[in-house]
């Protein structure tokens, strides 16, 4: 080919392959929030950004639980496959740009031929001969439609949301780990006040047996104490059950073997109090931070931008192609100038009717990106409910544990007083008994609610969308995949 008719044509590819992508640009959908949330009204919560969102459990002054959660990051098993999502997302988009350029394919063969008398043109004397082949072929669709852009356009997208979606792990593993070991001490905690009340019990048993030996006191006092200490006692394989429950779970989300925490955490600790009072900023920051909202509006983005892959179908495709050889049947000449050869081209190809398959899937996905927007969309009245919903629940908490602490205060003293007043012989043993149940629910209820009001506070971070930061090993691991 003529120098200038090559240029020519590489010219054209250029031009070709910067037109205008077919299909529609995707934008980003505006999303109208209120200004503030519901729960900026009590003085507990404030619109002020939170600072520690990254690493919230660090409010909660828990060097055992920040270590458990450190160890998660780790070695967490449905992270790591969130990692390799990541990784798997990476290798499409390298396949799908790949495809703005040609392929380059090496040929080479070598044979020993002979044609027979009866071919054509036929040989009176046909002889044998050696073929040498050596050669490069080439092959590049020229983007003019851009549809080869729009699937780069959509594995990239594709690629933004698998790497929400790690984050969106991290969030959840941080929050189940936080969880789980609130509950561990929930039920160490609950365990230990189910002994002390056993210890109280105890001594009345041993008290009503005293007085009844002594005639001063009827069976029926001891046949009461020994009933109530076996309903307390009958509550400690539960609880324990409970300790183990927790113990083997946190293993498991630390990607351990499920018994290897059981000597670590064996030894009670204190439930971890969140802070007294507690940033939440303004619903905008959930949209921004959430990495389940920031997931879905990029798999929006990458359905969208598939619609212009499809239409790119009902278009003909411009192809440029061509091969360069060597052939010879005398090796010591197959690479003379002589046995050079090649071909050098563009072509075509247009499917004109296919029944309305393309133009359905064209229809099909339109239909998914209206579906990926009203995902989106459910996404953000969901992340906006679990915010509302749980800082409310953790100011009525909060009001709750105060009441139980009163509770709790009361039923101690009334215990104190109703044994004092038995053993003065001006009150019945039926006195003691009512007090020491209700002491011991009392305490029980204290130790759940207070659970409660750090489980809440754990629900209102994983609403906010803390627990993820591109700055972490974590991150630095996806981007690492991405690469």
């Amino acid at each position: 080919m003529k120098p200038l008719k090559l240029l020519t044509l590489l010219a054209l590819t250029t031009a070709f392959s910067g037109c205008q992508a077919i299909g529609p640009d995707y934008a980003p959908p505006s999303v109208d929030t209120d200004k503030a949330w519901a729960a900026s009204e009590e003085s507990l919560f404030n619109a002020a950004s939170p600072e520690s969102i990254e690493t919230w459990w660090d409010t909660l002054n828990d060097p055992i639980l920040n270590d458990l959660i450190e160890r998660a990051f780790a070695a967490n098993l449905d992270l790591a496959t969130a990692v390799q999502n990541v990784r798997q997302a990476a290798a499409i988009r390298g396949v799908n740009a790949g495809e703005r350029f040609p392929d380059f394919d090496a040929t080479g063969s070598y044979s020993r031929e002979q044609q027979g008398q009866n071919g054509f043109p036929a040989l009176d004397d046909p002889a044998e001969f050696d073929f040498f082949a050596l050669g490069l072929e080439f092959g590049w669709e020229l983007d003019v439609w851009g549809r080869v852009s729009r699937l780069v356009e959509s594995a990239d997208a594709d690629l933004a949301a698998a790497v929400e979606d790690l984050y969106d792990v991290q969030v959840l593993l941080a929050t189940e780990v936080a969880s789980e070991y609130v509950g561990l001490r929930t039920a160490q905690a609950r365990l230990d006040v189910a002994m002390q009340n056993i210890e109280i019990q105890l001594k009345s048993l041993e008290l009503t047996q005293t007085r009844f030996d002594a005639g001063a006191a009827p069976q029926l006092d001891v046949a009461q104490a020994e009933t109530n200490l076996a309903n307390t006692e009958a509550e400690l394989p539960s609880l324990k059950a409970d300790v183990r429950d927790a113990l083997l779970r946190l293993a498991v989300l630390l990607g351990e073997n499920p018994t290897s925490l059981i000597e670590e955490l064996a030894s009670s600790s204190s439930i971890p109090e969140p802070p007294a009072e507690i940033a939440i900023g303004i619903p905008a920051d959930v949209l921004r931070r959430r990495p389940d909202i920031r997931s879905a509006e990029r798999t929006l983005a990458a359905e969208v931008a598939r619609i212009g892959v499809e239409l790119g179908d009902l278009y003909p495709r411009f192809s440029l192609g061509g091969s360069f050889e060597f052939n010879s049947t005398d090796a010591d000449s197959w690479f003379n100038a002589d046995s050079f050869n090649f071909g050098f081209g563009p072509s075509f190809s247009w499917n004109i009717f296919d029944g309305g398959r393309e133009r359905g899937d064209v229809r099909a996905q339109e239909a998914a990106a209206d579906i990926a927007l009203l995902s989106y969309r459910s996404a953000v009245l969901n992340a906006i409910e679990d915010v509302e919903s749980a800082t409310y629940q953790h100011a009525r908490q909060l009001e709750r544990t105060d009441a139980f602490d009163r509770a709790s205060a009361a039923a101690q003293q009334s215990a104190d007083l109703s044994r004092q007043l038995y053993l003065e012989g001006r009150s019945d043993f039926q006195n003691v008994l009512d007090s020491e149940r209700e002491l011991f629910t009392a305490q029980d209820n204290l130790i759940v609610s207070r659970s409660e009001v750090t489980t809440t506070y754990i629900t209102i971070q994983r609403s906010l969308g803390g627990g993820w930061s591109s700055a972490s090993s974590v991150q630095e691991a996806a981007y690492g995949a991405a690469e």
